[in-house]
């Protein structure tokens, strides 16, 4: 990620025109997501399009790239996770929604793993239930929930989540997308 701007209010921010690569918000500083790549677009396509499954059958919302509000009084941010799913109880917001049920994101080549996981634990001590890093290189997700911080499921091992019960995705099959074509 690279900054982009010098310090901005968030009302600034949100005057902004929309860009693409998108831009976040960290407390004043406008910083630029990677410009995916195509292991990225076919794991978030993935990962959406079983999401969307599961919302038919659970309820609640899905989808990728939502511009996501975290409130918190001396950390204030609008996050862009790759893909988001709220639960049905859970308020998803407007236009700016709300801290999602589950917040997902995708390791581009040359980004951070450290910095993404720093914002996958910002996204769970500021009201996401779990937080999924999803590296297509080593072919591991790491997992942030209310029982593992950061913990790394790998290619024989299914991804689950108590905060989306019924959801079964074995990593093999994640990954096999990245095999097709």
């Amino acid at each position: 990620m690279a900054q982009v701007r010098e310090k901005l209010s968030l009302e600034e921010f949100r005057a902004l025109p929309e860009q693409k690569p998108y831009l976040e918000y960290w407390n004043g500083e406008i910083v630029q997501k990677m410009a995916p790549q195509r292991s990225h677009h076919e794991l978030q396509d993935e990962i959406a399009a079983r999401l969307r499954e599961y919302r038919r059958e659970r309820g609640g919302h899905s989808g990728p790239e939502p511009t996501i509000a975290f409130a918190n009084p001396t950390d204030t941010r609008e996050l862009i996770p790759d893909v988001a799913y709220w639960a049905p109880e859970k308020p998803v917001g407007g236009p700016i929604m709300q801290p999602p049920t589950l917040a997902v994101e995708i390791r581009s080549s040359g980004q951070s793993a450290t910095l993404l996981r720093g914002k996958c634990r910002y996204y769970r001590a500021n009201g996401v239930d779990a937080a999924w890093l999803v590296d297509p290189e080593s072919r591991t997700v790491e997992v942030f929930d209310a029982e593992r911080d950061g913990v790394a499921l790998r290619k024989d091992d299914t991804l689950e989540s108590p905060d989306l019960p019924g959801f079964a995705l074995p990593l093999k099959e994640l990954f096999a997308v990245l095999d097709d074509g």
